[in-house]
């Protein structure tokens, strides 16, 4: 009879597992790998936890967090991200992924983590365990030709560049000042300097008066002058004069690139830019989801008035389980135990009302629960239909 044992890894014998079973389920393989720098990569992840089940002693599945902070609905939560959920081609189907994902839900709330956020193999697979899909990135491509009419205007301010390692601190601190005003928006507790110091990027920072109001992460890849391709990794503005300092960078590089490929967040709308852009829109591949960890503390967000109990169900995070109910005071959620509930909700249809994806009237039609037309109002005072990023992906 086989021996299964979910244990939490550190050390030597994480590096070992986390090299090997990641990178076979998500790179092309032979060969895996430089098992150095995956190795040293690790060795910078302050904070993550590691699990790994285990066939009579042997290595067969792995799961990995990461710490992030996220703002939903105006509050910074702590929540962990879920990365590097792999199983060894003889294991699958056993069901060991999901196990060890449980343990480490558990380890995660034990550590206060209230959300958690991730980016599906399978969104389906998820969703069983209690997370909802968010919004899309975008990927806007258009000719950096369209932009040149701002070249002729007066923007004020001026725009510097360097590479990302030499300016991480500036970017980051920028970043984390734009958290507090985007939901959703999930940033690292722990910095990835190992990443930046690779210098793959150019930062390009908009400044108005010595005060930044925009940043861009940028590169420039092809093989022939003036037919590059400027691939725009990141695009933030705090000000609308930020924004357009940062296209007019764009512009300037009319000479030496033919095409732009700038991922934005899913709330932007490019094509109002400028007139005659001739956009594109690709989305990602891939979706990023979101789920609640602990409905004890989701309390502090900014809610509309309202109030309604639900009785919650959740077989991943047992403690969740149980009538709830959610009311707002002073503008900010409370959330308490309950005697009585209004309705019946699934774990994820709580998250759909947090992150602001879904329409409560979709609930029954997901199989998420039965508010009534009544509670329907009141989870749509509550919890407004919103657009989160994510931001980090991982």
């Amino acid at each position: 009879m086989t021996e299964t044992v979910i244990r939490r890894i550190e050390g030597e014998e994480m590096l070992e597992i986390m090299h090997w079973l990641p990178s076979y389920a998500f790179r092309s393989s032979p060969p895996l790998a430089d098992k150095e720098e995956r190795q040293e990569r690790l060795r910078q992840r302050v904070g993550n936890l590691f699990f790994a089940v285990f066939e009579d002693g042997a290595p067969v599945a792995c799961v990995e967090s990461t710490p992030l902070t996220q703002n939903l609905r105006g509050r910074l939560f702590s929540a962990g991200g879920i990365l590097d959920v792999a199983t060894h081609p003889a294991a699958r189907r056993k069901g060991y992924a999901r196990e060890a994902l449980k343990r480490l839900y558990a380890a995660l709330h034990e550590d206060g983590r209230v959300f958690s956020d991730l980016w599906p193999f399978r969104e389906s697979f998820y969703e069983r365990l209690g997370y909802v899909t968010l919004p899309m990135p975008r990927k806007a491509i258009f000719k950096p030709s369209a932009l040149t009419p701002l070249l002729t205007r007066d923007l004020g301010g001026s725009v510097q560049m360097m590479l990302i390692g030499d300016g991480f601190d500036i970017y980051l601190d920028y970043v984390r000042k734009l958290q507090a005003t985007i939901h959703g928006m999930a940033l690292f507790e722990h910095a990835d300097r190992f990443n930046a110091q690779r210098n793959n990027y150019w930062l390009a920072l908009a400044q108005v008066d010595d005060e930044i109001v925009g940043a861009m992460l940028y590169d420039l890849r092809g093989e022939q002058i003036t037919q590059f391709t400027m691939g725009v990794r990141r695009f933030y503005y705090s000000t609308s004069q930020g924004k357009y300092l940062l296209l007019a960078w764009i512009a300037r590089h009319v000479d030496q690139a033919n095409r732009v490929e700038m991922w934005l967040p899913p709330y932007e709308y490019a094509e109002t830019w400028l007139e005659d852009m001739q956009i594109a829109v690709e989305a990602a591949p891939i979706a990023p989801m979101g789920r609640v960890l602990d409905v004890a503390k989701m309390g502090g967000m900014s809610t509309g008035p309202g109030r309604f109990a639900a009785h919650i169900s959740d077989i991943t995070c047992p403690w969740n389980a149980g009538i709830w109910q959610f009311e707002t005071a002073d503008g900010k959620l409370h959330v308490n135990r309950a005697e009585r509930a209004d309705c019946e909700l699934t774990i994820q249809a709580l998250a759909a009302l947090a992150y602001g994806t879904h329409d409560p009237g979709e609930f029954a039609m997901r199989g998420w629960g039965n508010p009534s037309p009544q509670v329907q109002q009141a989870m749509r005072s509550m919890f407004p239909r919103l657009v989160p990023h994510v931001h980090e992906q991982f």
